[in-house]
C-alpha cells in the first residue's frame, strides 16, 4: 500500500529514460518513489492519500545551488550599487549587526518562500548555519549548510576563527542528519577574502570528511585582475594550487572563467552554480553556460541572496539561463528548455553530492517533487509539459510541494512554518538591526 498516490498529472520525470510520463500516476513509500508509469498501478497498491492532479504537472522540486538564505533580511536594502560598494560598504557592516535570532528569521522567511516557489533543497552559505540547520531540520526541506569562511584582517587564527569551528560543528551534529536532508559543506567565501593556507586546511578538512566545497569564484572581472596582480594566476588557477578542487566543489557565479580555467574544472570535475538575476542585477557579468556544458562540466543554477536578487524564484532564473545563453549566442537553440531545467534538477542534484537522492522522479529516488497548476491563462494551452515549466511558468504556479513523502506547502498553506511568525520576527528582530545604525 502507497503512503500517497498522485493520478492524472503530467510528469517531467528528468529521466533521459522517459522525460515525459503525460496523464500519469506516482506511488510514494516511506518517502520515497515507489511507482511511476502512465497506467495506474493495480489495486493491491491502493493509497492512504489520493491526490488527482487534474492534469497539474509534477516535476522534480527545483534544487538552489547557491543561496544566501538569512540575506533575506536585507531584501532592498542595498540596491543598484556596484558588487565592491554593495558589498563592503553596505552589505558587511549591515550583516555585523544581525544576531542569531535576526539571521535565523531570514532562514525561516527564505524557506517559506522557495518551499512556495518549488524549491525543495537549497545551498547555503553564511554563518550561524548550526542554528540554521535545527529550523531546517523542523521546516523539513532539504539543505547544504556551509559556513563561509573569511581571513581578512592579519590577525586571523583558523583554530579560534567562528567559521572555522561552526564548520567544525556542522560536521560533527548535522551532516546527514534529518535523514539526510542536511548535509554539512565546506565552505571558502571567495579568494578575495581569504589566503592560502586557510584554502589549504579547508581543502584538507573537506578531503578527510568527503564533503562538498562551496566557493565564489570570478564573480567579477575586477576579482579576476586582482587575483591575477596579486597571484599571476585566476583565482582557479591559485586555488587550484593549493588543493581546493581536489575535492568535489561547487563554484558560484564564474562570469569570467578563462578557457584555462574551464580546463581545469572540467579535470577536477568541479560545478559551476550560474547565478544569472544576480549576476546582471550586479553588473557583474555573464556566464558562459553554453561553453561549460560543451566541456562537460556541471552547471547548476542559484538564486544568490536576496539582497542581490530581491526573489528566491528558480523559475526566473531558468527562463533567464535559457534566453540568455541564446542572446549572448545569437544561436536560439543554446540551452534549450531541457537542458535549461537540467541545471535546476539533475546538474543541481550532482553539485550537491545527492546525485542518487533527488534531481529525478525515478523509482528509488526521494520523493521531492513540486505540483504547478496549469488552470490559469499564461500556462495554456500546453503542448509540451517542458517548454510550459521552463518558458511560461513562475514560482506563483507551484501549488503543492513535497520532500521526501512530506507535504510541506499546498495552495497557499504552509503546513511546517508559521508564517505570521515569520512575518512577525522579520519586522520586530532583524529590521530594526539594521535601519537603527
Amino acid at each position: 500500500m502507497f503512503d500517497t498516490l498522485i493520478r492524472n498529472a503530467r510528469i517531467i520525470t528528468m529521466d533521459d529514460a522517459a522525460p515525459i510520463i503525460d496523464m500519469g500516476c506516482i506511488g510514494i513509500k516511506n518517502g520515497k518513489i515507489a511507482f511511476i508509469g502512465k497506467d495506474e498501478p493495480p489495486m493491491v497498491y491502493n493509497a492512504a492519500d489520493i491526490i488527482d492532479a487534474r492534469g497539474n504537472i509534477i516535476l522534480p522540486g527545483l534544487i538552489n545551488t547557491h543561496c544566501h538564505a538569512a540575506m533575506s533580511v536585507l531584501r532592498g536594502y542595498a540596491d543598484d550599487y556596484n558588487l565592491n560598494t554593495w558589498l563592503f560598504d553596505k552589505i558587511f557592516p549591515a550583516e555585523g549587526r544581525l544576531t542569531e535570532a535576526a539571521v535565523l528569521s531570514g532562514v525561516r522567511l527564505s524557506a517559506a518562500e522557495m518551499l512556495a516557489s518549488g524549491t525543495t533543497s537549497f545551498s547555503d552559505m553564511y554563518f550561524f548555519e548550526p542554528s540554521a540547520a535545527r529550523v531546517i531540520e523542523e521546516i523539513g526541506i532539504r539543505a547544504s549548510l556551509g559556513n563561509g569562511v573569511t581571513a581578512l584582517s592579519d590577525d586571523f587564527d583558523f583554530d579560534t576563527d567562528r567559521g572555522v569551528w561552526e564548520t567544525f560543528e556542522l560536521i560533527r551534529d548535522w551532516h546527514g542528519a534529518a535523514n539526510g536532508r542536511i548535509r554539512a559543506d565546506v565552505s571558502i567565501h571567495g579568494e578575495y577574502t581569504s589566503r592560502p593556507d586557510v584554502w589549504e586546511k579547508l581543502a584538507s578538512l573537506a578531503s578527510k570528511h568527503e564533503l562538498v566545497t562551496q566557493i565564489h569564484v570570478s564573480e567579477t572581472q575586477g576579482e579576476q585582475l586582482g587575483c591575477i596582480e596579486r597571484h599571476g594566476m585566476t583565482p582557479v588557477q591559485i586555488l587550484d594550487k593549493y588543493g581546493v578542487f581536489e575535492n568535489r566543489v561547487l563554484a558560484a557565479h564564474g562570469c569570467w572563467l578563462t578557457d584555462e580555467d574551464m580546463d581545469i574544472l572540467a579535470k577536477r570535475g568541479a560545478s559551476v552554480a550560474h547565478n544569472p538575476v544576480s549576476n546582471l542585477k550586479l553588473a557583474s557579468g555573464i556566464a558562459r553556460v553554453s561553453e561549460l556544458l560543451k566541456r562537460d562540466i556541471n552547471v547548476s543554477i542559484g538564486t544568490d541572496g536576496c539582497a542581490s536578487n530581491n526573489n528566491l524564484d528558480l523559475f526566473e532564473e531558468i527562463k533567464l539561463a535559457s534566453l540568455l545563453a541564446k542572446g549572448s549566442s545569437l544561436d536560439p537553440t543554446s540551452l534549450p528548455a531541457y537542458d535549461a531545467l537540467k541545471l535546476a534538477t539533475v546538474n543541481g542534484a550532482y553539485a550537491q553530492g545527492r546525485e542518487d537522492e533527488i534531481g529525478m522522479l525515478k523509482v528509488g529516488y526521494d520523493s521531492d517533487l513540486i505540483m504547478l497548476d496549469v488552470h490559469n491563462p499564461r500556462l495554456q494551452p500546453i503542448y509540451d509539459p517542458i517548454s510550459a515549466a521552463v518558458y511560461a511558468a513562475n514560482g506563483s504556479d507551484v501549488c503543492l510541494t513535497m520532500v521526501q513523502g512530506r507535504i510541506l506547502y499546498k495552495n497557499g498553506e504552509w503546513f511546517s512554518i508559521d508564517i505570521e511568525r515569520a512575518f512577525h520576527d522579520i519586522y520586530n528582530v532583524a529590521v530594526p538591526l539594521i535601519i537603527n545604525r
